[in-house]
């Protein structure tokens, strides 16, 4: 019924092959591939993918402070936006449907303008942005984070608003379960709200861990899913605790636990399809 992925970053520094490897191994379909186009051997990705039957679900973009949508500086604005063209570019490449975008900078906890100015300048910046995307055939998928770790746009409904002002088909919303879990008052609801533009989804648990972890009803999730006819990819973002979610990007980790992680995550998400299914 659905595709399932993990997000490259979060197993560190470790290779793709050993990514793969571990994904293949629990059962999975492909990979989202961590957004970093000028050092991604493209033509290895094709190859390790094809050798394990797997493809690739998504790009998912990294937005530091010098990839900044809604910057104030003219100059980072272009850089970023360059940088979002060089990953639909990477997409294009490896077979990946969609980019995911964050319109502000990652661990910035307010504008460095004011807030209708940031929202003005990510919306130009992701209008250029989806022209070039539609032109490769490939959709952006807003993301919202959470409070603390972004100031600009963090409730689904806001996404949604952006999503309406940049007026590009080509610019869609993905829905992240832990950042729901602290935004969202109720997650069947919020689903339903944003199914017409809903295209990507991540999974973690409240805690940011596995799925299956904490406190998060994923039958309602998988429940919310199937009543909206979602057809996207189901891709695990795990994390074990940490105050910088980038920081993930580069540990070394540990083998044993992203095989727990890993393996916890598609576990729990195909009981609930299966118990779903057989009700």
């Amino acid at each position: 019924m659905y595709r399932y992925s993990a997000t490259q970053w979060i197993y560190g520094r470790e290779s793709l092959a050993r990514s793969l490897d571990r994904l293949k191994k629990y059962g999975y379909d492909g990979i989202e591939l961590a957004g970093e186009p000028r050092t991604t051997d493209v033509e290895e990705v094709r190859r390790l993918l094809r050798e394990r039957d797997m493809t690739c679900t998504s790009i998912c973009g990294i937005y530091s402070s010098e990839r900044d949508l809604s910057s104030s500086d003219r100059a980072v604005r272009s850089h970023a936006v360059q940088y979002v063209k060089d990953c639909v570019d990477l997409a294009s490449e490896t077979g990946a449907p969609l980019v995911i975008v964050v319109p502000s900078a990652v661990g910035r906890a307010r504008p460095d303008s004011e807030k209708e100015e940031a929202w003005n300048h990510a919306v130009g910046s992701l209008r250029e942005a989806g022209e070039y995307a539609a032109s490769q055939g490939i959709e952006l998928a807003i993301e919202a984070l959470n409070r603390y770790e972004t100031d600009l746009v963090n409730k689904l409904e806001t996404a949604v608003r952006m999503i309406e002002e940049v007026g590009s088909g080509h610019v869609k919303l993905m829905a992240d379960l832990f950042h729901m879990s602290i935004e969202e008052r109720n997650v069947e609801q919020s689903f339903k709200r944003i199914a017409p533009y809903l295209v990507h989804v991540h999974i973690a648990d409240n805690t940011r861990e596995a799925a299956g972890m904490g406190r998060t009803d994923f039958g309602e999730v998988v429940r919310a899913l199937r009543d909206i006819a979602y057809k996207g990819a189901i891709t695990m973002e795990f994390l074990p605790p940490s105050a910088n979610p980038y920081s993930a990007a580069e540990r070394s980790g540990s083998d044993e636990l992203m095989d727990e992680y890993t393996a916890m995550s598609i576990r729990e998400i195909k009981k609930q399809v299966r118990l779903l299914a057989e009700a």
